[in-house]
């Protein structure tokens, strides 16, 4: 399993993320927010700072499409954030860029040109050899990896992929997504990992827990990954404190669950 970490769920300097991460044998970093702002727009001496720092990057996350409602914001996107964005990737040797599937209208809706914008934003990532995973959000109109995994399918775009993350879709739903995965197996080519314990006092008010501690079962979830044969990388996303003590409790939290998915079919 290629564990990692998104870095600035320890901190958002890169530098001391991967100071307390390395003591922990993290040696692979997804690379979202640094202490200038969210990656690509942030600044470049930051982004240099990373390259140096002489570990393996896996991913950027610079929160495309996250809140994208109308055609404005995403000629902007496109125009702004994705070139920056699609430099970073190539810099960095990486096969594509995490997105986001567009905000929700005020009433829960989706944007009439959703299918086409996913459509466009592809055919673009795909003319510049690139990937986009799509990371399934709760305020987003891609809001489960089923859902979003339609969507990728109504686009007709073929580097349209998922960022696995069924704790997004356990805080959308209240439960288990397990039964998501199905449809979006063909497309996992990014995996995050966060657990939560049922939401009793709503969505609002979400209690984050390390893996195995919260409503997911993820032995289960990665036995699927395993039977489609995923060698991807795995990223902690704790949404905790990130204190050292907090991300080696998470880390040693997902390797125990890793274990005993092997030891039930040793």
């Amino acid at each position: 399993m290629k564990l990692g970490i998104v870095a600035d769920e320890i901190d958002r300097d890169f530098h001391k993320a991967v100071t307390v991460g390395r003591a922990l044998g993290i040696e692979r970093y997804e690379v979202r927010n640094l202490t200038t702002g969210r990656v690509p727009l942030c600044d470049p001496a930051e982004l240099r700072a990373v390259e140096r720092a002489g570990v393996e990057i896996t991913a950027i996350s610079p929160g495309l499409f996250k809140f994208t409602e109308n055609a404005a914001d995403f000629a902007r996107d496109m125009a702004e954030v994705y070139p920056r964005a699609a430099d970073c990737a190539h810099r960095w040797k990486l096969p594509g860029i995490i997105v986001f599937g567009f905000h929700k209208l005020t009433d829960g809706s989706r944007p009439a040109e959703l299918v086409e914008w996913l459509a466009r934003a592809g055919e673009r990532a795909a003319a510049d050899g690139l990937l986009l995973f799509i990371e399934p959000e709760p305020i987003c109109c891609c809001d489960t990896a089923s859902g979003t995994a339609a969507l990728i399918r109504a686009s007709g775009a073929a580097s349209l992929r998922i960022n696995y993350d069924p704790g997004n879709v356990a805080w959308l739903e209240n439960r288990d997504p397990l039964n998501d995965f199905e449809a979006a197996a063909p497309f996992v080519a990014n995996v995050h990992v966060k657990d939560l314990r049922p939401l009793t006092r709503g969505p609002a008010h979400p209690e984050w827990v390390p893996a195995g501690e919260g409503m997911i079962d993820y032995r289960a979830h990665f036995e699927a990954l395993e039977r489609i044969g995923y060698r991807g990388p795995v990223s902690l996303e704790p949404h905790m404190d990130g204190r050292p003590e907090t991300i080696a409790r998470c880390k040693s939290a997902l390797e125990k669950c890793i274990a005993r998915k092997e030891e039930t079919h040793a």
